[in-house]
Parts: structure tokens; C-alpha cells; sequence
């Protein structure tokens, strides 16, 4: 049975999950087929016709961690460098082109990959392929070009953090957090490191990542498998294949052997907490429990740290939890934002929050909380299901960061190998002190470094 017949299943499986204490709720299989070019790209394909459409992705296997110090951000400028004019296209002619044909298209930058999308009408498939083909072999990064998507950056950088209520704590927990892995800067980049990138440099570092054997094609949607692998083969496989990629050495991250406490100010109106707690790479055998604690701690106003810090103790506006998985070891976050009229939040979020810690340390969460939090990301993966969009995003990330496709349909069968004992043993070894660094923020007149 493929994906079309069971679209008409998702509006429901909410309703499935939310009573499903009784029975393991379970994700349809996505019958998706691969293939290698000779070139060395791979290609994705997941047949799906309930609706006229067709998402293209291409992931780029470079993130901010591939760049070199003094280049920061080169990644995540490359975003926005690849709607420059090609050997064939001017710049901007094919998102005007998708958006005349009632698509959108657009890109994104992670710590581990770059990827290009577009969701459009399906019949518009071989005008997508054409064109990703296009800028993949023959992109022209001017120096004009160069200088206005610099300052497209900047602004967006001063948009979504610099200007923005605690929108550069995370970037000052990572700074703390990581020492020498390039984890520790934020995918956004440095501003002065773009600012003076050489044009060669930029040129050299798009013939180097930007090739075929660095890239993952995935295509999602409403289209005949033999046809685009016509389609891709004709566009794609002419490309020549990259120089082999010799990935650059990362040092990995020194084991962190005590706690760090940074305190800052910032121009915000209450004081917050952000904790980090080192935690190993996606996929890793612990991984899928602290993907099921996260949600036992801070997902919903009946999780554990809501109904203590928010309701009960009421020290707390808001408290949520991030289980930051990459491709390398990252941080389990912490957001705690406090009251700011008893003077005491910062050492009230460290008695409570390290009490609730210490309770899952001490005592296994019960069945019914582990079923919960099971169904809630069952839950959120149904509703990536009823997209082109978020199902190309979930088998491009099994493919480049996890490695194997083939993981888009093994993590309900992982969530459910979870116990309870295995929660207890995550929080024992993740969230213990010398494990973590914990960032207070002030707001500024009240003190701090």
C-alpha cells in the first residue's frame, strides 16, 4: 500500500494516539527506492499522488561545522548565493518562475547540511530538476553578488538575533559550551568573517562542497518513478563528478569534566536560565530515550518542569526543553524564563529544575508518561506525513546526517524499545554537573558579567 492511500488515514491518527495507552500506535511504512549516479549523487525518490504536487530537495552535505576558523558562516551565505544568476538563468528567474507556477521555493543551513527546496504543481517537475541541475554545475558568484548577499545576512542575522527578546542566548551557551569544535558557533555565521571573505575563497569553497558526489537529490510527491529517473539521469548525470572529498579533521570536543556557570545581561525584561547538557550524536542507542525524556520534562502544560516551576511554584513564566541532536555529540537545552519580581528566580530554577532531575535519577517515570511522550512524537511525525515538504525533509536527514534512509522507518520501533529504566539511565548519565553549563541571564541594570 503506498503513501496515497493512506493520507486519508492522518486527520485521525491524532485521535488514534491520544487514546492509545492501551495498544503501540504505528507510522506506515514510506516506500521510498534510492540509486547512485555514476557522478556519485544520490537520489531519493517516495512516489506519493494524494495531491497534485511535488516537493525537490537537494542536500548539500556542508553545515557551518565543515568551515575553517575565520570563515565562519560560509555555509549558510551559500544558502542565499545559490538564487544567483547561472550560466543559463538570471538571479531570481526561477523563484519568480515557481511562484507564477503557485509553488515556493527556498533553502536552509544546519551545523551539517545545506539544502535547496521547492514545492510545486507536479507537472512543473522537470522544470525543478532542470533548474537545481543548473545552479549545482554552473552557479556565477559575482563580486557584486557577493557584497549584496553578505548584507542580506547581516540584516538577517540582526533580525533574528541580535534584535530579538533573548535571541543571542543560545549563541553565548554554545560559545560556553563547546571550546574547540566548531558546534560552538552558530550556523548564522560571523559577520567579520564574511565581511572579509575573499571572492576565490567563496568560488573555491562552492567547487568543493557543491558537487554531485557531496549531494543528495530527494523528491517527494506526485510523479511516475521511471520518468524522473529519466529526467534525473538526463539533467543530473552529465555533471562532473567534485574532487573527492577529503573531509576536514573537526577536533572532537574535550570531555567535559566540571560545571560551568556564565552569567550575562541583556536587554531583555525577565531573567532567564538556559541550561546545556552534552549529549551524543542522532541516532546514537541513547538518543531515542532522551528524545522521549525531553517530552516527559517540558512538552505541554502537564509535563514535569511546567506543572513544578509554572503552576506550582510559580517561579517560572515558561519553561521548554530542546534535545539538540546533529551529527556530532550536541547539548539537551533548558529554557527557563523566570519572574522577575522576587529576586530569587535564578536560584529558585536551580533548586526545583535539579529536584525534578534528581526525581528521574532517583525513581522510573511511569508507563502511562512514557506512553505519552511516545505518542506525541508519533503524533508530530503523522502530521510531517501530510506534507511533500516534511517528508523530503525527513529522508534527506536519514540519508545525509543520519546516513542510512533506511532509519526514516526504524525510530518507532527504537521509541518503543525505550523503558523506563532506560530513562533513568540517561538522566544519571547526561544530567550530572560536570556535564553541564548553565548560562543566567539579567536583564541589564541587574548585574552580571
Amino acid at each position: 500500500m503506498r503513501l496515497r492511500f493512506r493520507h486519508v488515514l492522518y486527520s485521525c491518527f491524532g485521535c488514534l494516539l491520544a487514546v492509545s495507552g492501551l495498544f503501540a500506535a504505528r507510522l506506515p511504512r514510506l516506500d521510498f527506492e534510492t540509486f547512485t549516479l555514476p557522478n556519485g549523487l544520490r537520489v531519493v525518490l517516495l512516489e506519493e499522488h494524494s495531491a497534485p504536487v511535488v516537493t525537490v530537495q537537494v542536500w548539500y552535505h556542508v553545515g557551518s561545522k565543515d568551515e575553517k576558523e575565520g570563515r565562519r558562516g560560509f555555509a549558510h551565505l551559500f544558502e542565499h548565493l545559490m538564487f544567483s544568476p547561472t550560466q543559463n538563468t538570471r538571479k531570481g528567474r526561477f523563484a519568480e518562475y515557481v511562484v507564477r507556477a503557485g509553488g515556493v521555493s527556498n533553502a536552509y543551513t544546519t551545523e551539517d547540511a545545506t539544502v535547496m527546496w521547492e514545492t510545486l504543481p507536479a507537472h512543473y517537475l522537470r522544470v525543478a530538476l532542470w533548474f537545481e541541475a543548473d545552479r549545482m554545475q554552473g552557479l556565477r558568484v559575482s563580486r557584486e553578488a557577493l557584497r549584496r548577499e553578505v548584507e542580506v545576512v547581516k540584516e538577517e542575522k540582526k533580525l533574528r538575533f541580535d534584535n530579538t527578546p533573548y535571541g543571542k542566548v543560545l549563541e553565548a551557551l554554545y560559545e560556553k559550551a563547546f571550546t574547540v569544535h566548531p558546534y560552538r558557533r552558530m550556523p548564522i555565521g560571523v559577520m567579520k568573517d564574511l565581511e572579509q571573505a575573499p571572492l576565490a575563497e567563496i568560488r573555491a569553497f562552492y567547487k568543493k562542497y557543491f558537487t554531485p558526489n557531496n549531494a543528495t537529490l530527494v523528491l517527494v510527491g506526485d510523479f511516475r518513478p521511471k520518468q524522473a529517473r529519466e529526467w534525473v539521469r538526463s539533467y543530473f548525470g552529465k555533471i562532473p563528478r567534485g574532487r573527492n572529498l577529503k573531509k576536514r579533521a573537526i577536533r572532537a570536543e574535550p570531555v567535559q569534566k566540571r560545571n560551568r556557570t556564565v552569567r550575562v545581561r541583556q536587554n531583555v525584561a525577565l531573567p532567564a536560565v538556559v541550561r546545556g547538557y552534552r549529549i551524543p550524536p542522532d541516532g546514537a542507542p541513547d538518543s531515542y530515550a532522551l528524545k522521549l525524556l525531553a517530552r516527559i520534562l517540558a512538552e505541554g502544560e502537564s509535563s514535569r518542569l511546567y506543572r513544578r516551576l509554572v503552576v506550582e511554584k510559580r517561579v517560572a513564566v515558561e519553561v521548554q526543553s530542546l534535545e539538540h541532536f546533529t551529527e556530532h555529540p550536541n547539548l539537551f537545552i533548558f529554557y527557563v524564563l523566570l519572574h522577575g519580581t522576587d529576586g530569587r528566580g535564578p536560584e529558585a530554577e536551580k533548586f526545583y529544575l535539579e529536584a525534578e532531575l534528581d526525581r528521574l535519577r532517583q525513581a522510573p517515570v511511569s508507563d502511562d508518561e512514557l506512553t505519552k511522550a511516545r505518542n506525541q512524537i508519533l503524533r508530530d511525525r503523522a502530521r510531517d506525513r501530510q506534507r511533500t515538504k516534511t517528508v523530503a525533509d525527513r529522508l534527506g536527514y536519514a540519508t545525509v546526517v543520519l546516513g542510512e534512509t533506511k532509519l526514516v522507518n526504524q525510530e518507532g520501533r527504537h521509541l518503543d524499545a525505550v523503558t523506563p529504566e532506560d530513562i533513568r539511565r540517561v538522566a544519571r548519565k547526561y544530567f550530572v554537573p560536570e556535564n553541564l553549563t548553565r548560562l543566567v541571564v539579567s536583564p541589564q541594570g541587574e548585574g552580571g558579567e
